[in-house]
Order: C-alpha cells, then structure tokens, then sequence
C-alpha cells in the first residue's frame, strides 16, 4: 500500500463548510480530529493563520465518518491487538450518554465583565489577555463587558456609557481584540485574530 505523499490540507474555509454540513460544536469536531484540550477546534477554521491538519489527523477523521460500525469497530480492535490501550468516544454515536450541561464562566478584570456562555478554558484565556492588553491601552473603562458565546464562536463587547470613548480609543480596543481573541465583532463586523497558532504536522 502506498502511503499519502505530496499532502496538502483542506483549508479553513473547506473545514468551516464540513462541521456546517455535519452539524457538529466545535466540541465534537475536536473529539472527531482527536484534539487534546490545549488546541481548540476553533484554531483550525478561524484567525489569521490557521492550523492544518495533518493527514494522519485528516485520515482517521474520514475514516470515521466513512466506515460503517463494524469496519470502525474492527480498526480500533487491530489496534489493541497490536498493543495499543486506549479508551475511545465516539462523537457520533447516537446512544452516547449526554455531555454536561455546559456552565458559564465569567469574572472581572480591571472593570469589565469577561463570560464565557459555556466556561471555556481557551475562550476566558482569550477574554483575560483582551482585559490586560486593553488596561495597558488606557481604553478599559470604556469596556462594559466581553462575552463570548461559545455556541457560535464569537466574542461581542459591549461599551461603557463614557463621554471619552472616541474614534482613537475605539481602535485601541479593536486592536487588543485583534491581538488575542479568535473570532469577535466588531461595529457590526467580524474579524479573525489571536496568536496564529502552529500546524500539527
């Protein structure tokens, strides 16, 4: 059998259309891709750089969507019998227990009300490097709050009643959502950012 040479990955755009046609959270995209919780499944469709997937990474993805239960099901048995040990959720199966409820999060930084709808570890991380970069630019007290709403990836800020908040504030703090959240609205509009985050080969 030959293996996979000249790989080049579907883009973000390509992986945004296959979780809209599966229906799938972002959650069970990173179940289906086999993301730990460090790499957000949102790294891979949104930002200024997005990650690629690898094509080990890519294949079993296909691979699970593509084989019936009992070809699946054979795979993973190949696989401990060659002495591999693992414990396996299917993001797809229909009789899986529910996950938890999701449960928000939020806490305040230097005056404004960070919340994340589902308690996102990456997403208050995002909203906490916002709040820091934001004080740094003098523009803090013109934030009320930032939420962001886990189901549609996408962080919206609400602003203060302040008579200072003009044109140069405004941009100073759509530069430090630009520096550090994924994906954000702003005056009507969304925009990708953050930290561009490394391929996994």
């Amino acid at each position: 059998m030959k293996t996979i040479q000249n790989y080049a990955p579907p883009n973000a755009q390509a992986m945004r259309r296959l979780q809209d046609k599966l229906g799938y959270s972002d959650a069970r995209m990173a179940e289906l891709a086999g993301l730990d919780a460090s790499t957000p499944w949102s790294s891979y469709v949104g930002g200024p750089e997005p990650r690629s997937l690898g094509r080990q990474r890519l294949f079993c993805m296909m691979a699970r969507l593509t084989l019936d239960e009992g070809e699946w099901q054979r795979v993973l048995a190949a696989m401990r019998e060659v002495g591999a040990h693992f414990d396996c959720k299917d993001p797809q199966a229909a009789d899986a227990p529910p996950a938890p409820e999701p449960v928000a999060d939020e806490e305040r930084k230097f005056g404004m009300l960070l919340v994340s709808r589902n308690g996102s570890f990456h997403e208050m991380e995002q909203l906490r490097e916002f709040a820091h970069f934001a004080h740094e630019a003098d523009v803090s007290r013109f934030v009320h709050s930032a939420f962001y709403d886990s189901d549609i990836d996408l962080c919206r800020f609400s602003f203060a009643d302040h008579d200072g908040l003009d044109d140069a504030s405004r941009d100073r703090i759509f530069d430090a959502a630009h520096k550090t959240i994924t994906r954000f609205e702003f005056d009507g509009r969304i925009y990708h950012g953050g930290v561009p985050p490394e391929s996994d080969g």
